[in-house]
């Protein structure tokens, strides 16, 4: 190689040229104190767990996160320090942060969940919420404090390495990272969507404006889809200094570059698939093919988020049972859901909704042989692996998410040829709109035309949309997610050296 040139990047899904340092609000493992009073660990699935972990494998390095329960604040306390980690799979060193615990109800409850989470997703009602005054201002401080720790671990660490900085929690430490290290290599990635510049200007102005400056103090913004990133580069043409290239995604910025990309996140479909030939999900699928009949089957497995829009599916498929009585008794609708964010008042209010719809629609429209709607509320992965596989409908409506992955995990492993209705705010509808049936998850009659129409699609127009939704998602694995992102942040450096 000519002296003076800088090594060429990684191709996506290389192994990485340098050791890496995630940072996310929640870790890649739970820890438990059990009854004895050791302390064991369960990993987190998903595609995000497992493409990070498996870089921080092959590259050596570290990721930084959150006591978020007290056997993760046990853990963090008894090692005082850095854990080794080490997965059948993948090795990898983890630290957990445990700050104050009333600054960090703030920084989490109110600020990133109330405030953060809210805007991104328009979940505010406009005319009522939000009300900033002292309370969220202070909370904000110590929003500012949480980040500032998050900043200061990741300095610590020695070398050039790649720094992963995980969604909306930790907005503002990329440029607190770059203050006291001008030279690292900084990737932020957002998991949710990002508002547009409107919606957005709901924040305080000093508040937003620190959200996209911090951010700016990365290398490399990573979003899922185009809709957000642009979302992203509009709202930074109200910072003061910035220079944005819509067509190149870059702003220029306190004489930097930086570059705004879009990287799809991925499922971990073989470990998916592994786990639905489990005896656990073997077994709930004998339960549910007992419960399902000869009905069909329309499916949703959510948190209950606001943001998953879960009354307004109750509402559409009432309808799709009142314009259609000849589907009554011949469909069952089964939503499985797994409680969220019970801590905070909105969400448990809207929970007591969704249920209260299912009931009034139960009463309403069911028969001694016949109960339209079943909810479940409780974590139970296995039986939500194994209603995927029966399932002929898989509704998926967010008003707004960032990716949504259950639109991928139920097609990874339907064997029923199930068809996907999606909302076109998801972000997985750039990936998967052209072989599911997009729906406005705000317009419930479209909604429950769409239902009926997947309820009795023709076999081969079924078949060829399941394929066809299996092959997009096979085409994206997670460490395609992750390579893309340090191929980028290893251009960064190039272009940085030149």
């Amino acid at each position: 190689m000519p002296p003076g040139r800088p090594p060429a990047p990684p191709r996506p899904g290389s192994a990485p040229r340098r050791p890496l340092v995630v940072a996310s609000n929640r870790g890649p493992v739970q820890f438990e104190v059990s009854e004895d009073g050791s302390i064991e660990h369960a990993r987190g699935g998903g595609g995000l767990v497992t493409g990070l972990t498996g870089a921080l494998s092959s590259a050596g390095g570290l990721w930084v996160a959150a006591a978020m329960t007290d056997g993760d604040r046990h853990a963090a306390e008894h090692a005082a320090g850095d854990m080794e980690i080490a997965d059948e799979d993948a090795k990898y060193r983890v630290r957990y942060l445990t700050p104050e615990a009333e600054r960090f109800d703030r920084y989490y409850n109110v600020v990133s969940n109330r405030v953060l989470w809210f805007i991104h997703h328009y979940l505010f009602d406009a005319p009522r919420t939000p009300r900033f005054g002292r309370a969220v201002r202070a909370a904000w401080d110590d929003y500012v404090a949480v980040n500032r720790e998050f900043a200061d671990a990741l300095a610590e660490e020695p070398g050039e390495p790649a720094f992963l900085v995980q969604d909306y929690h930790l907005s503002l430490a990329p440029l607190m990272l770059r203050e006291s290290r001008p030279d690292a290599l900084v990737a932020h990635f957002s998991h949710t969507p990002f508002a547009g510049p409107d919606y957005f200007r709901i924040l305080p102005q000093a508040m937003g404006d620190a959200v996209l400056r911090g951010m700016l103090g990365a290398d490399v913004l990573g979003f899922h889809c185009d809709d957000w990133a642009e979302n992203f580069l509009l709202c930074c043409r109200h910072v003061e200094g910035a220079r944005v290239d819509l067509r190149r995604r870059r702003v220029e910025i306190d004489g930097r570059s930086v570059a705004v990309r879009t990287y799809p996140i991925a499922i971990d479909a073989p470990a998916l698939r592994r786990q639905a030939t489990s005896p656990a999900v073997r077994r709930a699928r004998r339960e549910l093919v007992r419960w399902k009949g000869d009905a069909q089957m329309i499916l949703r497995v959510d948190r209950t988020d606001l943001s998953k829009n879960i009354l307004r599916g109750f509402l559409a498929y009432e309808t799709l049972l009142n314009e259609h009585p000849r589907m009554r008794g011949r469909v069952r609708f089964l939503a499985l859901l797994n409680p969220s964010r019970r801590a905070i008042p909105e969400y448990r209010a809207y929970t007591r909704d969704c249920l209260r719809a299912a009931e009034r629609i139960n009463a309403e429209l069911g028969t001694p042989d016949w109960q339209p709607v079943t909810v479940v509320v409780r974590d139970d992965i296995d039986r939500a692996v194994a209603a995927y596989s029966l399932s002929d409908v898989l509704l998926v409506n967010p008003v707004f998410d960032g990716m949504n992955l259950v639109a991928m995990e139920g097609p990874t492993v339907n064997r029923a040829d199930g068809v996907l209705v999606l909302s076109r705010n998801a972000g997985a509808d750039a990936l998967l709109g052209r072989h599911a049936l997009s729906v406005n998850p705000f317009d419930v009659q479209e909604t429950a035309e769409a239902m009926y129409e997947a309820l009795h699609m023709r076999a081969d127009e079924r078949h060829r949309r399941a394929a066809g939704l299996r092959r997009a998602i096979g085409a994206n694995p997670p460490v395609r997610w992750v390579g893309s992102q340090l191929a980028d942040l290893e251009r960064a450096a190039a272009a940085r050296a030149s």
